[in-house]
């Protein structure tokens, strides 16, 4: 009887884990190639955001989509903020942010 019961909880398991390998990954559509309003919207938003506190972002554009951590802390060391994608432009807006007494946006990237 244990046998039985194992060799069902094993293909069960089996099972499970075939299915899982089997899931299709929902990709989204690659972004588009960089064009001039996606060069201008970089632009303006670094002029508009870079030196901004952390505090100033998050007031104006509302919590991010994502939260990401530099590898190696980066240079000057800080973490990136990934909010949903214009869709004037197509960018993935991402503000990399510096550590500090008070977090400042270092630079806004159209991705």
């Amino acid at each position: 009887m244990r046998g039985r019961v194992k060799r069902s909880a094993a293909a069960g398991a089996l099972a499970l884990l075939a299915g899982g390998c089997g899931m299709v990954a929902r990709t989204s559509a690659p972004p588009e190639p960089l064009r001039a309003d996606r060069v201008a919207r970089e632009a303006q938003m670094n002029r508009e955001w870079q030196n901004q506190t952390l505090a100033e972002l998050l007031r104006d554009m509302g919590p991010p989509r994502l939260l990401l951590d530099i590898p190696g802390g980066g240079t000057p060391p800080g973490f990136v903020l990934v909010y949903p994608r214009d869709t004037g432009t197509g960018c993935l807006d991402t503000f990399a942010v510096m550590y500090g007494r008070e977090p400042r946006v270092r630079l806004y990237q159209c991705r």
